[in-house]
């Protein structure tokens, strides 16, 4: 049998066309490959970004936050302190008016309450 010419030259053709088609498919392919590194990168650079953001937006709102309080809580503190003083100078105040007053009573009400506490502080 002989072989025709021309079919060995077309098998030739196809065995090269196959082989070029082959090439165009890995490039293809590491196209494909690179492109899709690149979006995956983008992706987790976007995700990145956005979630630093979110921290930074929930850090400053945080310490707003405490700001305000903290000066809030400062001026309470500094109101009940002066009130506090106020209460004790008062007190004092009182004391000292009802010990002038009435010297004897005020000792008397000491002796009492004197006598009082160590009644129930005694052993049994």
């Amino acid at each position: 049998m002989r072989t025709n010419g021309t079919s060995q030259h077309s098998h030739r053709d196809l065995v090269k066309e196959i082989n070029a088609l082959k090439a165009q498919l890995k490039k293809l392919s590491a196209a494909l490959e690179a492109e899709a590194n690149d979006g995956v990168s983008r992706a987790v650079g976007a995700i990145e970004t956005r979630s630093k953001q979110a921290i930074d937006s929930a850090i400053e709102a945080a310490e707003e936050f405490i700001d305000e309080y903290a000066d809030s809580a400062a001026d309470v503190a500094a109101r009940l302190t002066k009130k506090t003083a106020q209460v004790r100078e008062a007190a004092t105040d009182s004391l000292v008016e009802a010990v002038e007053t009435r010297p004897l009573a005020t000792l008397a009400a000491l002796l009492g309450l004197g006598f009082l506490a160590g009644y129930l502080c005694r052993r049994p």
